[in-house]
């Protein structure tokens, strides 16, 4: 079967809140402040290799970083945005500096921007079923009054996209489109009932483990049936995760 995680929708262990690389107890985002400094510092011809904005009114250096790590390479992350380029070694957040403390996170939580970390365990299961296929980048979490939460994550950049969604196996109420300006792109219902309705082809996932759909883009993650089995079998936790349907077919 294949499972299927929408993004937590609310602030907790899977949704801690704070800021990138912000100082201890205070609320500003110093990852965006130190990547534009950086490409303030860079000569002209680094700077459009980094980030060629030309003469568009589109994201600072820092949100099109902060757009690489959650969206597909090669791909625009929206109508008329740059094609996401490979992650250069200063762009990932270093830290991230929670509001309160927390005792306990999940191993799998949603940080800023919808950008997902993972701890070592899970970290090491994703590379076992999937090696070379997907991105890991430390990032220290950091909580009030100068601690550190104990244990290692890293920010998690999923290294494959399926088109493998089938609205005509699905059930309607659990997706929408987006209208013709964005052809194939869909948003989900989130509750239990909402992804469980949804359908994706076997054929076009293949033997994939982690991935994304190009229909849902961030907004869904999905688990192979021997990856959940193994997260299970770890007893780590993630968000909640639901069993959707899963068809055989033809790719297109």
């Amino acid at each position: 079967m294949v499972w299927g995680m929408s993004l937590p929708s609310g602030f907790g262990e899977f949704f801690p809140m704070g800021n990138f690389e912000a100082h201890i107890d205070f609320e500003a985002d110093d990852w965006y402040r130190r990547l534009n400094a950086y490409y303030q510092e860079q000569t002209p011809e680094e700077q459009k290799r980094l980030f060629d904005r030309g003469k568009g009114d589109g994201p600072s250096y820092a949100g099109y970083v902060a757009d690489k790590l959650i969206s597909e390479r090669g791909a625009a992350s929206s109508p008329g945005a740059l094609p996401v380029s490979p992650i250069e070694p200063h762009e990932p957040p270093r830290s991230f500096v929670t509001e309160k403390g927390y005792k306990s996170l999940g191993s799998l939580i949603m940080l800023n921007d919808r950008i997902l970390a993972v701890d070592e365990a899970l970290k090491a299961i994703i590379e076992r079923l999937e090696p070379a296929v997907h991105e890991f980048f430390p990032i220290e979490i950091r909580m009030p009054r100068n601690k550190v939460y104990p244990g290692s994550y890293y920010t998690l950049f999923i290294g494959q996209y399926f088109d493998s969604f089938s609205p005509e196996d699905s059930q309607e109420e659990s997706f929408r489109d987006y209208g013709p300006d964005y052809p194939n792109h869909y948003t989900h219902e989130k509750s239990k009932k909402g992804v469980t309705g949804l359908a994706l082809t076997k054929a076009a996932f293949g033997i994939a483990h982690l991935w994304r759909e190009r229909a849902f883009r961030e907004w869904l993650v999905c688990f192979s049936d021997e990856l959940q089995a193994e997260i299970a079998g770890a007893g780590l936790c993630i968000p909640k995760h639901y069993q959707m349907k899963q068809i055989t077919g033809t790719v297109s």
